[in-house]
């Protein structure tokens, strides 16, 4: 059995984007495993022994997310991966922590690291747990409302802007179902050009959302973007020093917390993956919007 808690830390090590390889195959061991399948099918499929197999699927059920780790050599501390911090953070602490919120010793001593650590990948990626697996982003003003979706994007050499949909109550989508940009973003090649007729398309295309449901993550604030403030909407800067992509990757894990806005969140991605190197990217939402009153569809000309 495989804790539903450590789904989506597994689903991350298995694309062997944060960790080695050989992490990425332990994690693709439990995972298989957990679908049912044998240990000779995934010893074929994985290119290793049964024994393997064996192993690591015990080691698992004994230790957790931490036994598929490699052992520390002396002399060098323990790798921390940061993705998996992140995922945990927005998880609510098991029951038997008797805690409604994690802390950096509670979540170091579950993943096997140090609450140093802990501390660190908070700190980059500008990131604080609340009650509920919920998480405070440090953006200036810091966000005031849960997410139900995501409305578009626009990124070029000048601009970095998310737009997301605020609601009175977060949704109730398990974490393990809702889908995650992952680290594409981060190095989203937009070509150095500027595209100011994209930004002002997006803004545009906002006018159909009411004003006070929209919120905008973006790296720096401009006068373009006073648009949607006039209308009651509100922006929040990412501060210095902490990349703006990682805000990213976890509001639209916050936003994914209704059916609609996890299907917001898979069309983003499919856009993120579909982009065109050497060229800016510019998406909205091609559905409708669910908001307080009804859906409302930004795609529609007002």
């Amino acid at each position: 059995m495989v804790d539903p808690d450590d789904i989506g830390v597994l689903q991350e090590w298995a694309a062997a984007g944060t960790v080695g390889a050989a992490v990425a195959r332990r994690a693709r061991i439990v995972l298989g495993s957990a679908d049912g399948r044998g240990s000779t099918a995934l010893a074929a499929e994985l290119g290793c022994s049964p024994q393997t197999v064996l192993t690591w699927r015990e080691r698992y059920r004994a230790e957790g997310l931490a036994g598929l780790q490699d052992a520390p050599r002396p002399g060098r501390p323990v790798s921390v991966d940061p993705a998996a911090v992140v995922e945990r953070t927005l998880r609510v602490p098991p029951p038997r922590l008797r805690a409604p919120r994690w802390s950096s010793r509670l979540l170091g001593a579950e993943l096997g690291v140090s609450n140093v650590a802990v501390a660190k990948v908070w700190r980059s990626w500008g990131i604080s747990p609340l009650d509920g697996g919920l998480v405070r982003l440090a953006t200036d003003p810091p966000l005031d409302r849960p997410l139900a979706g995501v409305a578009g994007i626009h990124i070029d050499a000048a601009d970095r802007v998310l737009a997301v949909i605020a609601t009175d109550r977060p949704g109730s989508l398990p974490l393990r179902d809702r889908p995650r940009l992952g680290a594409r973003l981060d190095d989203l090649d937009h070509g150095g050009a500027v595209n100011a007729a994209g930004l002002a398309h997006l803004l545009h295309r906002l006018d159909a959302v009411p004003g006070e449901r929209i919120r905008l993550l973006v790296d720096r604030a401009t006068p373009e973007l006073a648009r949607v403030e006039r209308r009651g909407g509100r922006i929040h800067v990412a501060p210095a020093g902490l990349a703006w992509a990682r805000f990213v990757r976890v509001a639209v894990v916050l936003a994914g917390s209704t059916e609609h806005g996890a299907a917001s969140v898979a069309a983003l991605r499919r856009a993120v993956v579909e982009h065109t190197p050497g060229r800016p990217l510019r998406w909205v939402a091609p559905d409708p919007i669910v908001v307080e009153g009804g859906p409302v569809d930004p795609a529609r000309e007002p």
